[in-house]
């Protein structure tokens, strides 16, 4: 019986770019920064055409207000944009967020503070999977400016390979 020694190629070669895509451990996500402020670092670079070439003549520093964020910034920034939205307020997303404003002018005992970890701890949980929550605070504000003003503060570690482990606070009121 004859053996057959001729390998067949089809295609094209992968690119060194696309080889080095799919071997890269973590994916950078690159999303909008929250909440929209005006970024005046960014840079608009005005070009014409010229012979099927784009030619870029000058750079124009112009403020814009929609700012990237990328890697944990990113992932603080989603999350305190689910903490800070009111349910209801998201259109096609009713559940979205949470209704933290009802507790404002509540006395902060066990009962309030119960009822606010069950919502921020099933919140997560449905929209937030990418990280597990390792400790909630939540307390008042009591300096005599900021009356009423309700403090999360999170300890989140990731789900993916790295693990990392990060705080966010957020106020209310």
């Amino acid at each position: 019986m004859a053996v057959t020694t001729q390998l067949d190629k089809y295609g094209v070669p992968v690119s060194i770019s696309v080889t080095k895509a799919i071997s890269s451990k973590y994916k950078k996500l690159t999303g909008m920064s929250y909440p929209l402020t005006r970024d005046l670092t960014s840079t608009i670079v005005e070009g014409a055409q010229a012979g099927g070439f784009r030619e870029y003549q000058k750079s124009t520093a112009q403020p814009t207000y929609f700012g990237k964020s990328t890697g944990i910034e990113l992932i603080k920034n989603n999350l305190r944009q689910l903490i800070m939205t009111e349910k209801g307020e998201r259109v096609m997303l009713p559940d979205y967020g949470l209704s933290l404003t009802q507790y404002l002018f509540e006395p902060l005992d066990e009962t309030t503070y119960h009822l606010i970890k069950t919502d921020i701890l099933n919140t997560i949980n449905k929209y937030f999977s990418i990280a597990n929550v390792l400790k909630l605070t939540v307390y008042g504000n009591d300096q005599e400016r900021e009356r009423h003003q309700l403090v999360v503060s999170l300890t989140l570690q990731l789900l993916d390979e790295s693990l990392d482990i990060f705080d966010i606070e957020t106020r209310l009121g």
